[in-house]
């Protein structure tokens, strides 16, 4: 069960969210402004994988929206 942070588009406020199930329906309501706009942030992590010397992290990128592209980082030792 993940825990994704998302930032308050109006006011920068950082709301945490504990995600049970893909299909559940989050409704997000600024607890400082009560904005309703929000865009994901990437979280800071604490536990890492130490590659060996041979393993280094890849970097995909690929076309999101026109004019706009998202970036993928795979890590060694991550499995999903």
């Amino acid at each position: 069960m993940p825990i994704y942070e998302f930032r308050c588009v109006k006011c920068g406020n950082i709301e945490e969210v504990l995600i049970i199930s893909s299909s559940e329906q989050i409704e997000l309501k600024c607890k400082q402004c009560g904005g309703d706009s929000f865009e994901r942030i990437v979280s800071r992590t604490s536990h890492f994988v130490k590659p060996s010397s041979s393993e280094a992290p890849s970097l995909t990128t690929r076309s999101c929206s026109p004019g706009s592209s998202c970036s993928t980082i795979t890590l060694p030792g991550h499995t999903r």
